[in-house]
């Protein structure tokens, strides 16, 4: 086992969810994410200003103006990049006019350095508050569970940003919408009771009436936490 503990990391906090996660839509996120790391992996240098940076991406998924790209996200641009696990923000020193700094980013995906990942095995114990509100970057192809009530979701070909706490709750209507949508019979009854029970018990999860271990099944290496202190990660051969 490794600890990704990383105090540089770490440090932008659970408080960071304010305005991030909850009421951006994940198709905007994705959207901001995607053409991140494309601008990134195009670029020489590790760290890139992010001055100007904002006003690209703005032009480049069809808003009018900065203005209203950071309307939509409900965030000035650089507060919304510092939120998203995947990526590192540092303050530096001018080389040319010493004395002047600018702030710098840059995307640590694998989509984004261009370098191959590790599948591995992501496990976030989950003890309080500000556990559940870590926000949590899911890749299209992670698989979930919460091996304290046997349960388990496959990937769903989407990538999703959000807290911890809606990843749980979107399992919860998941599988409540699927019920709703179960023909009424004699032969699927116990199938639904089992089904409804698994979301009290993932409502129990939530409202913290024990500590549970999520798991992370992350075949392509890109899954994130933010803060992602105390996660352990398990390199494995296989997914």
């Amino acid at each position: 086992m490794a600890s990704a503990d990383d105090p540089s990391r770490a440090r932008f906090g659970a408080a960071m969810l304010d305005g991030f996660a909850v009421d951006v839509s994940h198709q905007e996120i994705e959207r901001v994410v995607v053409e991140l790391e494309e601008l990134y992996r195009s670029q020489p240098g590790e760290w890139l200003p992010i001055a100007g940076i904002g006003d690209y991406l703005a032009r480049e998924l069809g808003y009018e103006d900065l203005d209203e790209f950071e309307d939509a996200l409900k965030s000035d641009f650089a507060a919304f990049v510092g939120k998203l696990p995947h990526v590192v923000i540092s303050r530096v020193e001018s080389e040319l006019t010493p004395g002047t700094f600018r702030d710098v980013f840059k995307v640590t995906t694998p989509a984004a350095t261009g370098k191959a990942a590790k599948p591995r095995v992501m496990r976030l114990r989950v003890r309080n508050r500000e556990d559940l509100w870590r926000v949590f970057m899911k890749s299209p192809n992670t698989a979930l569970e919460i091996p304290e009530i046997d349960f388990y979701v496959g990937g769903d070909a989407k990538r999703a940003v959000d807290s911890v706490y809606n990843h749980v709750a979107a399992c919860v209507f998941n599988l409540e919408t699927h019920v709703a949508h179960m023909a009424t019979s004699a032969e699927t009854e116990d199938e639904r009771q089992g089904i409804l029970e698994t979301c009290e018990a993932l409502r129990g999860m939530l409202d913290l009436e024990r500590e549970f271990t999520l798991v992370a099944r992350d075949a392509d290496g890109t899954c994130a936490f933010k803060p992602d202190d105390g996660v352990e990660i398990e390199y494995v051969d296989d997914a």
